[in-house]
């Protein structure tokens, strides 16, 4: 019997990252064939976007699990948070919301803890363990024109475009990141977070330079997560952390995507590509209940240079 021809299509949405995905059925579980192709794409584009898919947040949790092995937040509810997703303990709420469902506040705590996702990072570089895949999912948006598009930057083209001399200095250099570092960098006159001192908590330690093994191109891991070099003074390790990210966030490697409709979901390789939230007058004022499953990475050097722990950065 021949084989029917997949209807999977992917629409570049720039010249180096990001493209639609076409030809998806999420109304039932994906087939294995169509998950390969989806993973195929993310090894070339980065990022993939997937328009009106309406997942729930039982389908959304199924399909993930498609992917790889998911994180969960069971860490953080056995250390004492309120899970507003639950039952799917494999859902990050990175909405606007509180654990009750209400509206943040610009003056809260929590809204000055969440502006570091306006800063380029990768999810759970500061965890032993980091991110592969994120699995985002827009629940509710806020009206259109009132901001909340998210902004992601190609970290292995960055990486080639580097001269050779850059290449050869950086390419055993460890970089050390910490989920507080980007919580003060993003919120400076937050009270609290002055008195949370990076270097008192975990960090993740990973190499800076290395190879994105599902398209066998070098990648620049770097986030605003990167605290310091190892092996290197603090000031000139920053300095050359803050000029590769500068190099790395150039508008030639960057691309945002508006969130069209709810339902919509973007995907994205944590191992290659930066992402951020993108600001805007919907901040205090219109919902934005945004939905993650994250797929642990599944590469050899998933773990970086870390124990291998159930540990998570962040916990109280």
């Amino acid at each position: 019997m021949a084989s029917i021809k997949s209807q999977v299509g992917f629409k570049p949405l720039h010249p180096i990252i990001a493209a639609e995905c076409y030809g998806v059925d999420f109304s039932k579980p994906v087939p294995p064939e169509v998950v390969t192709e989806i993973v195929q794409g993310l090894a070339k584009y980065g990022v993939l976007v997937f328009r009106k898919a309406q997942l729930d947040d039982a389908r959304h949790v199924a399909f993930a699990s498609q992917l790889g092995e998911l994180d969960d937040s069971t860490p953080y509810i056995k250390a004492g948070r309120k899970h507003r997703l639950a039952p799917y303990t494999e859902l990050f709420d990175v909405s606007n919301l509180d654990d009750d469902g209400n509206l943040v506040s610009t003056d809260s705590l929590r809204y000055q803890l969440g502006l570091g996702n306006g800063l380029f990072h990768v999810d759970s570089a500061f965890n032993p363990r980091r991110a592969g895949y994120s699995v985002l999912r827009a629940h509710q948006l806020p009206p259109k024109g009132t901001g909340g598009a998210t902004a992601f930057a190609d970290t292995r083209t960055a990486y080639a475009d580097l001269d050779g001399d850059t290449k050869e200095r950086i390419q055993d250099y460890v970089v050390n990141h910490s989920l507080w570092h980007s919580r003060r960098l993003a919120a400076p006159d937050c009270e609290f977070l002055k008195g949370m001192i990076p270097e008192q908590h975990f960090m993740g330690r990973h190499k800076l330079a290395q190879l994105h093994e599902p398209s066998g191109r070098m990648n620049l891991y770097i986030a605003h997560h990167a605290h310091h070099i190892e092996s290197l003074g603090k000031e000139e390790g920053q300095q050359i952390i803050r000029d590769l990210l500068k190099h790395a966030t150039q508008d030639k490697y960057t691309v945002e995507v508006d969130w069209e409709n709810n339902g919509d979901i973007i995907i994205w390789d944590n191992t290659c590509v930066m992402h951020k939230v993108c600001r805007g007058s919907f901040e205090g004022k219109y919902v934005r209940d945004m939905r993650r499953a994250t797929v642990h990475d599944a590469s050899s050097t998933a773990w970086g240079l870390n124990e291998r722990t159930d540990f998570r950065a962040g916990m109280p």
